[in-house]
Parts: structure tokens; sequence; C-alpha cells
């Protein structure tokens, strides 16, 4: 029987507390951004996304968001804040 499907849920459901728990979240400051996108690629549950037209990233669902901070270590513009 495979349980990953099971656990992963699980996983999901309570990684949807961990903001809360820290009492952190995410800050984007869009000004700062120069489209590097590294935070699109670290996020592990897809927050960000590239608009190639502007270049620049765009933080689309702060719900979603667990705040774990990959985005923050990933900009070279400190763009992007957790507190």
């Amino acid at each position: 029987m495979n349980t990953q499907p099971a656990l992963w849920e699980s996983l999901k459901k309570e990684l949807k507390n961990v903001p809360k728990l820290r009492n952190l979240e995410i800050h984007f400051h869009p000004e700062k951004c120069k489209g590097v996108w590294q935070c699109y690629n670290v996020c592990p549950v897809g927050c960000w996304t590239p608009d190639h037209s502007t270049r620049v990233v765009v933080f689309h669902d702060k719900e979603r968001c667990i705040a774990c901070g990959a985005c923050v270590l990933q900009c070279p513009e400190d763009a992007i804040e957790l507190k």
C-alpha cells in the first residue's frame, strides 16, 4: 500500500499552520525586484509567478505561503522580507 499521497495531504494541512505559529509573514517590495526569479524557483508551495513583460515577480498567494523563508534567502535584491 502506498501511503505517500495520504502523508503529503496531512503534511500540507500542517504546513498551513506554520506561519500562524511563528507569527511571521512575507513582505514583498516589488520596486526592488530585478526579475532574477530565484524566489519563484525555490518556493515549495508556488506563491510566486514571474511576469515576463515587466521582468518582476508577482507574490500572488499570501494564504498559501508557509513563511519558510526560502525566497528571502534567495533574493539577491533584498526585495523580500520575513517578519
